[in-house]
């Protein structure tokens, strides 16, 4: 499984797999500049947990899953936005 987020021109993404040469679980980050963090499991649960704290970590750091042409943020998405842009101010 493959996630997928950006921030301005920055892209990042990350994959929850399997090794071939195990039973175990890996959750690996790759950054904007091409280095990944490997994340090692051997619980799915934890693995899927760990995803969703990532993504949550994620979102409020900027990053935002890419739209597709013509569609629109979701509302959480844009109070995002406006909240960090009351911020700024």
């Amino acid at each position: 499984m493959i996630w997928f987020f950006e921030r301005e021109e920055a892209r990042l993404h990350y994959e929850i797999r399997r090794p071939t040469d195990g039973n175990d679980y890996e959750l690996v980050i790759t950054r904007p500049d091409g280095r990944q963090d490997v994340e090692r499991f051997d619980d799915p649960r934890a693995v899927m947990e760990r995803s969703l704290r990532l993504q949550r970590a994620l979102m409020s750091e900027g990053w935002q899953p890419p739209r597709v042409r013509g569609q629109a943020r979701t509302p959480a998405v844009e109070k995002h936005k406006r909240a960090r842009a009351v911020a700024s101010r």
